[in-house]
């Protein structure tokens, strides 16, 4: 059993001590097999560690945090299971208002996907061009890109904020922070103002449970719900459908302010977290086939370790683009806690600045929003197809729930050689934008619908 004293520092410099004992150990063994471990295996391994530690670590920050709040005399809430209302109550209001109901999911109508374990759900492809004019095809991720990638921030770093938005601002992306609900409204330093102005800048806002599993009084339904409900009240514009998996899915709290807490009921559930939310990240995990992501277990790269070494297969990014490799067009998700410092600062710094040499084939959005168009993409299918000389219809169907997955999808459509440069897409009526792309010679139109939002009426 590790224990650590509440102190960032002691616990990195146990991480590190930790981390030279297991290089240690694997010499040894090593040497008395006589068979080294592949360098790739080792730096996974490493990366495993640092993964298990950085979240360790980010716990004892924010813990530090607080305790110095309080020394400094903040009030200490009298209940951690207390919550700061967005509204007062009036004299008099005895009401209540019961939170929306979560859909069930069934056939026709999913909220998530089943692990597709071994088998694909679709064929990998490179980039799709009909053959024949009004031909039709569905694009594996938006604006026709290669791969997809998304960048998550785990915990309350509120300190963080002004450098993530300066990133946001110099590249023009959005970001996704998992929150823990019950530590935000305490104090000016983590107030439900600061996420909302997230919201506001656009950014993506979802759940990383309610105390982090930190709280013998909850159990993992009310870390799963509460803070779904509680983060949809307490902000404007937000819908809590994602996920992150506090400790991972395993709940694997050594090292951390949690660590005591071993029962089964602050453990994580696959299967409830599969009634309230259409993805759930976890904190580690190599990329994996994007035939065969498993949405309610997305793999995500701790602080992107290994984004740029090509001696790192589970984790570097341009093997996105390699279709010899598992890795091709598939989804990178990549997760950060606190950024201690200016080295940190650079490091995220070199991995943004790559994806904008690369971004013409990446498309780069918030993890709920891909999540979205990944498995709406996996049971997507055209119906009742019509041609004619100059136009095409058509209904584009899929078997997510309609209420959660409205993310559009882009389609692409062959044009004639003799195109007369007139485009015209409508939805149900509603039109929609499209543009054109070139491809050996011949015009293609994409343009982006909605699943099961009417027909679909394309004009060349």
């Amino acid at each position: 059993m590790i224990n650590l004293k509440k102190s960032g520092l002691q616990v990195s410099l146990m991480a590190l001590a930790l981390s030279l004992s297991a290089c240690n150990d694997q010499t040894t063994q090593a040497t008395q097999t006589g068979q080294v471990k592949p360098l790739s295996q080792t730096l996974q391994e490493e990366d495993r560690q640092a993964a298990f530690y950085d979240q360790a670590d980010s716990l004892w920050y924010l813990e530090n945090e607080r305790a110095k709040r309080l020394a400094e005399g903040e009030k200490k809430p009298e209940s951690l299971i207390q919550t700061t209302p967005q509204f007062k109550r009036e004299p008099g209001d005895y009401s209540f208002t019961e939170p929306p109901i979560p859909p069930l999911s069934k056939a026709g109508q999913l909220l998530n996907l089943p692990d597709p374990g071994t088998t694909p759900r679709f064929t990998v492809n490179g980039l799709q061009w009909p053959a024949n004019v009004g031909d039709l095809s569905i694009s594996m991720w938006a604006k026709d890109k290669i791969a997809a990638f998304s960048l998550t921030i785990d915990d309350n770093h509120v300190q963080d904020h002004a450098f993530w938005y300066d990133m946001s601002a110099q590249y023009g992306w959005k970001w996704t922070w998992f929150l823990i609900a019950n530590q935000i409204g305490w104090s000016s330093a983590d107030h439900w103002g600061h996420w909302q102005k997230a919201v506001d800048k656009g950014h993506d806002v979802q759940s990383h449970g309610q105390t982090h599993l930190c709280d013998a009084l909850f159990n993992t339904f009310r870390e799963y719900r509460q803070s779904q409900v509680e983060i949809e009240r307490s902000l404007a514009n937000v819908k809590v459908r994602a996920l992150a998996y506090p400790f991972g899915i395993n709940t694997d709290k050594r090292g951390s302010p949690c660590e005591p807490l071993t029962s089964d009921r602050t453990k994580n559930s696959r299967a409830e977290a599969a009634k309230y939310f259409l993805a759930v990240r976890d904190v580690y995990g190599a990329l994996s086939n994007p035939a065969k992501i498993d949405y309610l277990k997305v793999p995500s790269v701790s602080s992107a370790r290994n984004f740029l070494n090509p001696q790192a297969p589970w984790a570097y990014f341009d093997s996105v683009f390699n279709p010899t490799s598992a890795n091709y067009r598939t989804w990178y998700v990549v997760h950060y806690h606190n950024i201690p410092n200016d080295t940190a600062k650079n490091e995220v710094r070199q991995v943004l600045a790559h994806l904008q040499e690369v971004e013409d084939k990446v498309w780069i959005a918030p993890f709920t929003q891909v999540a979205q168009y990944g498995q709406e993409y996996a049971t997507a299918q055209l119906t009742s197809v019509q041609r004619t000389a100059n136009s095409v219809s058509f209904q584009l169907k899929d078997q997510m729930n309609d209420t959660w997955f409205d993310q559009p999808l882009t389609l692409k459509m062959r044009l004639p050689d003799a195109w007369n440069g007139s485009l015209s897409v409508k939805q149900n009526s509603v039109s929609r934008a499209g543009r054109t792309v070139v491809n050996q010679g011949k015009t293609y139109a994409l343009f982006e619908v909605v699943p099961d939002r009417g027909l679909v009426t394309v004009t060349y």
